[in-house]
């Protein structure tokens, strides 16, 4: 729907400048650049980074309110009121925090999020600019899979991306945790199944099995059990979501197609490392297993009932919780290690039905654009669909959703998902 304060008539030039519609090239560029720029920033978890993402949103932000101005339009998406339920919460949280400070730059970096689901959102009204998203977006998984293989194997050329810290033979790329790159990946992968929906031609089609078989590789080699399960998760999502679809009209192949990955992922799961990794679920570094996060969890929920209503303000759950970790850890927890008990903790109670209208407005979104006749709309909507479900799983046993490169990609799917279907470039045959 388009809100305008005035109806004119005439031709419609969808593709002029000036239209919200098709922003201009200046805000697609810095978009870009901030998808391009956080992952290989080490995900932009550092201070710095994170002001390299002010700089560019609010550049972005300024020069479309601007074009706002201009042309007075605005195209709403169902996610507004509960999106404006969540700023109204989390200032909230934000003005009763028990570190002020920390909870401002928190704030301000969910503003930024905001904003780039606004401005993403305005950006792809056309089936190219959608395409150049969704290409942007595989592109840099496909780099960062090569460059994590290369990394991996002791021949990384760049000495700014060299962790000690974080171990040698470790898989995570240019990022500091092999589970982040896992996080980044598994929004990736089911985007380029939903490329195959689109219809590519034979040549693209063998091109994008070999990107996919790239991806899938990298991911099984960064030995993140919980990258695992939400790959898994994210892909029986998008089968059952085809079964029951009634334009895939090749519903017989679709299992043929998942026994062939089951049979590749048992091959590839046999290898040494990925059964030690396996096996290790409770065993070694006691503060990080399964286990130790178990009883990390029981700290998070004396934390909620402590502070029930507004949690104790955005981004400080390192700080308060060191109140309420639970004795004989060694490593001090940063983290929940569950984005969802991490983000109640912070905000409160309140945040779990406002969580719940978002993500109900979203796949309901969603599931109504996978009846839309274009295959460009239903592949790319199910794979940013099935994207968002493979870190949703992943992210109860990690805190994917803090590392502001993931936070940002999984807003990007999430306006890919509400978008409205994209329009016909002018030109162009149907």
């Amino acid at each position: 729907m388009i809100l305008t304060p005035n109806h004119t008539t005439g031709n419609r030039r969808p593709n002029q400048a000036g239209l919200l519609g098709d922003t201009p090239q200046p805000i697609r560029l810095m978009l870009f650049a901030l998808l391009i720029f956080t992952p290989l920033a080490r995900g932009a978890i550092q201070g710095w980074a994170i002001t390299v993402i002010h700089l560019i949103t609010w550049a972005a932000l300024t020069l479309f309110f601007l074009q706002l101005i201009q042309n007075p339009k605005w195209m709403t998406t169902p996610l507004d009121m509960p999106l404006a339920l969540l700023v109204v919460l989390t200032a909230c949280s934000m003005a009763f925090s028990v570190h002020r400070p920390t909870s401002i730059r928190a704030f301000v970096l969910m503003m930024n999020y905001v904003a780039v689901f606004y401005l993403v959102r305005h950006t792809v009204s056309s089936r190219t600019r959608l395409l150049q998203l969704v290409h942007l977006i595989i592109g840099i998984a496909v780099f960062l899979s090569v460059f994590g293989l290369i990394k991996k194997f002791g021949a990384n050329p760049f000495v700014w991306w060299d962790y000690p810290d974080i171990g040698q033979g470790n898989l995570a790329s240019t990022y500091g945790n092999r589970n982040h790159l896992a996080g980044y990946l598994e929004m990736t992968i089911p985007l380029v199944l939903g490329l195959f929906l689109v219809g590519p031609k034979p040549g693209k089609t063998a091109f994008l099995v070999y990107l996919l078989a790239l991806l899938l590789t990298t991911l099984v080699l960064t030995l993140s059990r919980g990258g695992w399960v939400g790959t898994i998760s994210g892909l029986i999502f998008m089968s059952a979501a085809l079964l029951g679809n009634r334009f895939f009209l090749y519903k017989r192949y679709l299992g043929t197609l998942v026994g062939g990955l089951l049979f590749l992922s048992l091959v590839v799961f046999s290898s040494t490392s990925v059964v030690d990794r396996i096996l290790t679920l409770t065993e070694n570094a006691p503060d990080i297993s399964m286990d130790g996060r178990v009883t990390a969890w029981k700290g998070c929920l004396d934390m909620i009932e402590t502070y029930p209503l507004l949690g104790t303000g955005p981004g400080t759950f390192g700080l308060a919780f060191t109140r309420f970790q639970p004795a004989g850890f060694n490593i001090r927890y940063d983290y929940a290690h569950n984005d969802y008990l991490q983000a109640v903790c912070d905000v409160g109670l309140f945040l779990i039905p406002v969580a719940g209208w978002i993500l109900t407005a979203l796949f309901r979104r969603g599931f109504s654009k996978l009846k839309n006749p274009s295959r460009l709309v239903r592949g790319t909507t199910l794979g940013a669909l099935s994207g968002i479900v493979a870190i949703l799983v992943h992210s109860f046993v990690d805190f994917n959703l803090q590392i502001p490169a993931n936070a940002l990609l999984f807003t990007v799917l999430a306006a890919i998902v509400v978008s409205p279907p994209p329009e016909k470039d002018r030109g162009a045959n149907q």
